[in-house]
């Protein structure tokens, strides 16, 4: 008797020590994984890349608390991070059907604290800048976070990432001047759910987007988005949780930044950016080059006409200024 009670109390401590220690996270073969030394990120990667991982790690400290800062999380941890190759080695690995777009060097698994990096050349055969969609993909973790379960769209999630992850480009300004110019941009209801999926429109959703959320941050502060989203986390939708923060609802908010945009007010502001800079002087460089010509070709035609044609009269209109308001 003695004997089956001291078997059956050694099953249970045997059960209880399974059950309660912490499950061994599987590990994706050919990789190995480390936690980060300071914040609470796994990291998965093949050997190869530890070099790139330890980059990212000792920067990982500083990322981490602006995003809580900025967002109002408490605590972004418990974040599983994949430095891979070819992204879809994850999802063969996972047996899961899916495959991300041939364009796209970064992934965040939504509500899943999973996040995913290329490591090597983009479609367009450019170096992944690693550095910048890590903190891009990041940043979507901590939407996840700060949001609690509820919907924020899909526009300020993007908008939000490309804003943290100081992803702004001379390519993606060049997109977003040409479409407010042309009175192409898109209306932030279309982009509440999906991005559209051809590469080219992709572009100006992203570039929009953040032109908008910088915008908001801007004007309101940068506690803006941590009062919005702990707003949301307590049920409020997006928009009233905008509208109580702002004073404005969210579609006098986006009128009034579409229409500074498409009357110019807002585009010197658009090449602010260092980044922006290098377009700003490419364009200013071509209208002066246009003025140039118009010159010569009317001193030429004065050599031959009767008639004095008079000074080019400038027109402040059609070239502004850098810094100066339509």
């Amino acid at each position: 008797m003695k004997l089956l009670r001291a078997t059956l109390v050694a099953i249970l401590v045997s059960a209880l020590t399974i059950f309660s220690a912490p499950a061994r996270a599987e590990v994706m073969p050919g990789l190995i994984s480390r936690p980060g030394a300071e914040v609470a990120l796994t990291y998965y990667y093949p050997e190869r890349f530890e070099p790139a991982i330890a980059q990212l790690d000792a920067e990982a400290t500083e990322v981490v608390e602006a995003l809580e800062r900025r967002l109002g999380v408490d605590a972004l941890d418990g974040v599983d991070v994949y430095l891979l190759h070819d992204m879809n080695t994850y999802f063969e690995w996972k047996g899961a059907d899916y495959r991300p777009s041939s364009w796209a060097v970064g992934l965040s698994l939504s509500d899943r604290s999973t996040v995913l990096v290329k490591h090597g050349v983009g479609s367009a055969a450019e170096p992944v800048d690693i550095r910048k969609t890590f903190i891009h993909e990041l940043a979507h973790v901590a939407v996840d976070r700060a949001r609690g379960g509820h919907h924020v769209p899909r526009w300020f999630n993007e908008g939000f990432a490309v804003l943290h992850a100081e992803e702004w480009t001379p390519e993606r300004s060049d997109t977003l001047t040409r479409a407010a110019s042309t009175g192409s941009v898109m209306a932030f209801s279309a982009l509440d759910r999906y991005f559209p999926p051809h590469h080219q429109s992709v572009s100006l959703a992203y570039a929009q987007s953040f032109h908008f959320v910088r915008h908001l941050e801007q004007r309101f502060g940068e506690d803006f988005f941590a009062e919005v989203m702990a707003q949301v986390r307590a049920g409020t939708p997006f928009e009233e949780a905008v509208h109580k923060s702002s004073g404005s609802t969210l579609s006098a908010l986006e009128t009034q930044w579409r229409n500074d945009l498409e009357e110019g007010a807002s585009f010197w502001a658009i090449l602010g950016d260092a980044n922006g800079l290098f377009f700003g002087a490419s364009f200013l460089f071509l209208v002066a080059f246009v003025v140039r010509v118009m010159r010569k070709r009317r001193q030429a035609q004065a050599m031959v006409d009767d008639d004095d044609p008079g000074p080019w009269d400038y027109d402040p209109e059609l070239y502004p200024l850098p810094g100066q308001d339509r």
